[in-house]
């Protein structure tokens, strides 16, 4: 009777089992019964693995496969058994050949290392604290990063956000003001995208582009596999390396895989319970004020947006305000405290300068 070893790979690349756990008879389930009687000690290993094919089993496969793709999976899964043989695990000398109904299952075990890729999935919903970002400019790019062990959000000017995983960290021009918003991301984060039908969005990741007008969707990267998951809105993601660009469009609760070694995107889906466990968290600073001085609200505005805001605390001392711009965006706040105090604002590298005359 075979031996399995202590690892649930070695079940779930089995053909026996798979037939087993998927589509269970009375000849393989004697079969079974009478090897979890001959290894009782295994039998915890198994029912992990058994639960993995099931789980993997429950995803349908969003799109039609064709026979490229396939061999694409397959020579993936050959390259991690020729890599886990270099390091001296026990494994067969190649992967079996699977029939096409089990795709995706095998897709998920290589691009998630050969464990189950479930982003965001397990880590606690904690609300992201704003404000202890370290931020510097570079190139007349702001990168904000988050050496903190808990989420951080990055609000920024065109009033989307960016809930930052612990050593995630962005770049991007500071206010946003070209036709196409980018933003250069490493790390795992989760993006919440403010609509502009004339400014698309668009993240760069070191392999992948993510294209978007408004939608919320995550980034995570486990072994040198990329996972992108919509949650609202849709995306279209690429490979920064294909000359053509060839996009592969995204839509909510799902997700889709890139693994850097074999360039192959595969797509996935997630059911509403763990969409939901998805999305950290986010309240909003609060930017409603009342005869507060400004001096401290353009600090609050400083601390939100990693952004230098220079205004003389000699000429706007005696400026108070009261106001509520809590849902504006970063330059409509600028406007709006301004006319206020009769001020006006320049932009210049990155930075905001106030001028205007003192209050009474």
């Amino acid at each position: 009777m075979k031996h399995f070893g202590e690892d649930t790979w070695d079940f779930i690349r089995d053909d026996r089992f798979i037939q087993w756990v998927l589509f269970p008879d009375a000849e393989n389930n004697t079969w079974w019964e009478q090897w979890m009687a001959a290894h009782p000690e295994q039998i915890p290993v198994l029912e992990k693995a058994r639960g993995m094919v099931l789980m993997l089993h429950e995803s349908t496969p969003p799109a039609p496969v064709n026979d490229q793709l396939l061999e694409e999976v397959y020579a993936a899964l050959d390259q991690e058994v020729a890599k886990q043989q270099e390091t001296e695990l026990p494994v067969a000398a190649s992967v079996k050949r699977l029939s096409p109904y089990r795709w995706w299952w095998a897709a998920a075990a290589i691009l998630g290392g050969i464990v189950l890729v479930s982003i965001y999935l397990k880590k606690e919903n904690k609300t992201p604290i704003a404000g202890q970002l370290k931020s510097h400019t570079e190139d007349q790019q702001l990168i904000r990063v988050n050496n903190t062990g808990e989420n951080q959000v990055a609000w920024l000017t065109d009033g989307s956000s960016v809930v930052l995983k612990a050593g995630a960290s962005i770049k991007h021009d500071a206010f946003l003001q070209h036709s196409q918003r980018e933003v250069y991301l490493k790390g795992d984060a989760f993006f919440d995208i403010a609509k502009d039908a004339a400014r698309p969005f668009v993240v760069y990741t070191p392999k992948v582009g993510i294209r978007v007008l408004g939608t919320s969707f995550s980034v995570s990267e486990v072994n040198g596999t990329l996972t992108v998951t919509v949650k609202t809105g849709k995306i279209a993601v690429y490979n920064l390396a294909d000359k053509k660009q060839q996009s592969y469009i995204v839509t909510p609760n799902h997700q889709i895989h890139f693994n850097a070694l074999t360039a192959v995107f595969v797509p996935d889906s997630l059911d509403r319970r763990h969409m939901e466990e998805l999305q950290p968290v986010v309240t909003p600073p609060a930017f409603a004020y009342d005869n507060t001085p400004v001096i401290s609200i353009f600090k609050a505005l400083e601390s939100a947006y990693s952004i230098k805001i220079n205004a003389s605390e000699d000429v706007f001392a005696k400026c108070m305000i009261t106001t509520n711009i809590t849902n504006e965006t970063f330059e409509n706040k600028l406007k709006i405290i301004c006319a206020a105090i009769n001020a006006s604002y320049t932009i210049s590298k990155g930075q905001v300068y106030i001028t205007g005359k003192p209050c009474s």
